[in-house]
């Protein structure tokens, strides 16, 4: 399988002879670091090595579109119910810079027993099946050859089926998995003695499958009604589950720590979250950190949720961080949108790019109150381990209800999560082993009379399902109704293969978000701008996110709405864009032949400030390029811009005009080409109007050699003059 740039993903393509896949590449891989790095015009401390097909971040055009890649893995979480569509969102961010690929699983699976097969629609996730996971590896595998880094793909091994999951994804070349028993029992109140038992397992078989493993523990500060009060908790909880991951026989470097600054602004951030991030790094510096954003704080606003994400970034910076994460705005939605995934690995990677070598200048100090905070929080950290041991270990203190508790240890505010050790989900569900127990299977945890030597204990029946993938048992769908074909068929819904829909959540969707601002108090506010929404024909139109601007004043609103309509993409006029030249290349050019232009508001035009936009240098106009520019100012006449054009030896004259009464406008335009002509001076002079109501074609109706409109920026004026002056031979 094989994508092209220019060429949609195709689902079909993915699933074709599906049964006789197999994961080209198994196991976690690290980004490779670069050290000091030459990427265009600058130098970089802290970046791997580049991407072959990407797209840079916005501001990259005015240093040559360069894409430099941080050193740490970037993740992006995808939750949109139906596979099909998270293979696109993958693609997009792989193309972004995105290595690190979770899918969320599907509300409730961590309850069920066993594993489930098909391709079933989740909600607020995926149901984590055998033919879902090999689709999106084979995909992967494509998107890999296409962004030319390998991308690790990740989902959740914690819940009633562990050891099934883990086994699962070792076969099908998951590259990294949640894993944690406390999760388990505090948030899914499952039994504990179910949750250990399996947590061996399953850590047994992702550390000998390289699989990276991520805890939970960052869940505590996302719960407790005072997260940043559970820091010494939450050092706890780490503890636990790295001690246990060794125990059990995970690798050290398979082990990562999820980490979560406990705060957002308003609060103090970084006075109360950067001594905890110390204080993590300072006793578990033998692992790996998952640096993420805290979704507790995140409202549906998008700046306020991007500057707490730059934050935390900051964070991970000025301590360190392996993985760093990224968070949507719109994942209390449970279908976080594509593009705000896109916005989310942007955020990251601006940051990153933008805070590169920063250790290199500052250090964090070694004294004063960073380094107090991050003794104090040890030392609750330690006494928190001290009386849990005293009161007889960790299932004596869950069930007095001592974890997510939002006192500051030693203080208790008894509003913590309480759990039963004989009970929850699961319970009476372990079975001790008889003696002389056997699993002729490979990644086994504890005695087993088929391990001997160095021989794998599947060695006398041929291998496991580990070894030998032939073994695996495929199956394919078990739903007639719910599954991927039956919702491709629903998706095209008829529609030729030319109609085109607006989507933001899934395939075809015809979801439009619109921002509004509504000059009235809140209420009034919000109540008009959903009216406005309908009258723009927008169905089942809901606020998304609101902002007070002043409470008489007016508010902002982001609405979500359906466009039911769909475009026909073969009656669409074909534009053509031609491709803008190097900003290098054309001020190379323009300097070696000391090129001259001539500009003006044209006729009885008053306006300028456009004009200035394309020629001042400060606004990136084509003075930056070398060009020598004479502004003449406002209503000046066609003859007068051809005196000074003779004058100077112009190359070029650019006016900017408005649509005027009676068309005066076309009529200046049309009377300088003819002038320009009868002047012998056509030939070699290019003739360039602009404005906010001039298209190219009205221009060259006009006789003018192009027509620049909104938004036309100095470089395109540059590129189509260097462009045509070398055709003239200039």
């Amino acid at each position: 399988m094989k994508l092209s740039p220019d060429r949609k993903l195709d689902i079909g393509e993915v699933l074709a002879d599906l049964e006789h896949y197999r994961p080209r590449r198994k196991g976690w891989t690290w980004r490779k670091r670069v050290e000091d790095q030459a990427i265009g015009p600058f130098i970089y401390r802290d970046t791997a090595e580049n991407l072959e097909r990407s797209i840079p971040l916005p501001a990259a055009h005015h240093f040559g579109d360069i894409d430099p890649q941080s050193d740490c893995v970037i993740t992006t979480e995808i939750a949109s119910g139906r596979f099909e569509d998270d293979l696109r969102r993958m693609r997009m961010v792989a193309w972004q810079g995105a290595d690190h690929i979770m899918v969320i699983r599907t509300t409730g699976q961590s309850h069920i027993d066993g594993l489930i097969e098909g391709t079933p629609e989740g909600v607020g996730g995926i149901p984590i099946t055998r033919k879902q996971i090999r689709a999106t590896r084979k995909a992967l595998d494509a998107i890999e050859d296409e962004v030319g880094r390998p991308i690790n793909f990740h989902s959740y091994v914690s819940g009633m089926a562990g050891p099934e999951m883990a086994v699962l994804f070792a076969e099908e070349g998951v590259n990294g998995a949640h894993q944690d028993p406390q999760y388990n029992v505090l948030y899914r109140n499952i039994n504990m003695h179910r949750s250990f038992v399996d947590a061996a397992e399953a850590k047994r078989i992702l550390g000998e499958g390289g699989i990276l493993q991520l805890d939970g523990a960052h869940n505590a500060n996302a719960t407790a009604k005072q997260a940043w009060k559970v820091r010494p908790e939450l050092l706890v909880q780490h503890a636990i589950n790295t001690a246990y991951s060794l125990a059990v026989g995970m690798p050290s470097g398979h082990i990562a720590l999820s980490t979560v600054p406990p705060t957002a602004p308003p609060a103090p951030k970084l006075r109360l979250d950067l001594p905890y991030a110390v204080a993590l790094r300072d006793l578990f510096g033998a692992f790996r950190f998952r640096a993420q954003q805290n979704t507790r704080y995140m409202e549906s606003d998008t700046l306020e949720t991007s500057v707490t994400h730059v934050l935390d970034t900051l964070i991970s910076r000025l301590t360190s961080a392996d993985i760093q994460s990224t968070i949507t705005p719109d994942e209390g939605r449970n279908i976080p949108w594509h593009y705000n995934n896109v916005a989310g690995v942007n955020t990251a990677r601006q940051t990153l790019m933008g805070v590169d070598g920063l250790m290199d200048m500052v250090e964090l100090k070694e004294d004063g109150p960073l380094r107090e905070q991050a003794r104090e929080i040890k030392e609750r950290a330690v006494l928190f381990l001290e009386e849990m041991l005293e009161q007889g270990g960790y299932y004596a203190a869950v069930a007095a209800g001592q974890f997510v508790d939002s006192g500051n240890f030693p203080e208790r505010a008894g509003d913590g999560i309480a759990r039963d050790p004989d009970g929850g989900n699961g319970a009476g569900t372990v079975i001790p082993r008889e003696t002389g127990y056997g699993a002729p299977v490979c990644s086994h945890f504890g005695d087993n009379v088929y391990t001997r030597g160095e021989a794998k204990p599947c060695t006398d029946l041929g291998g496991c399902t580990l070894c030998d993938p032939a073994k695996i048992r495929y199956i394919d769908e078990l739903d007639q109704e719910d599954n991927v074909h039956r919702r491709l068929e629903a998706s095209r819904g008829g529609d030729v293969d030319t109609a085109l829909r607006p989507e933001v959540e899934r395939q075809g969707d015809g979801i439009v978000c619109v921002t509004l601002f509504v000059p009235a108090d809140p209420g009034t506010a919000e109540s008009a701008a959903l009216e406005m929404a309908y009258h723009m024909g927008l169905k089942e139109p809901e606020v998304i996110s609101r902002r007070v601007m002043h409470p008489a004043e007016g508010s902002v609103f982001e609405i979500k709405g359906v466009l039911d309509m769909a475009i026909d993409t073969s009656l669409l006029p074909q534009l053509e864009s031609e491709r803008l030249l190097p900003e290098q290349e054309i001020e190379d050019w323009v300097r070696a032949h000391g090129l001259v232009v001539v500009a003006a508001t044209l006729g009885e035009d008053e306006h300028s400030m456009g004009l200035h936009e394309i020629l001042d240098i400060k606004h990136g106009g084509i003075e930056k390029y070398g060009f020598t520019c004479h502004a003449l100012g406002t209503s000046v006449s066609p003859e007068a811009l051809l005196d000074e054009a003779e004058r100077t030896n112009a190359c070029a004259i650019l006016v900017s005009t408005i649509v005027t009464h009676s068309d005066v406008h076309r009529q200046n335009m049309r009377r300088l080409h003819e002038l320009a002509e009868a002047r012998g001076l056509r030939g070699r002079l290019l003739l360039v109007a602009g404005g906010t109501q001039i298209s190219d074609e009205t221009a060259r109706e006009c006789r003018m050699d192009a027509g620049f409109g909104r938004g036309a920026t100095g470089w395109e004026v540059a590129s189509f003059l260097v462009r045509n002056l070398r055709g003239k031979g200039e």
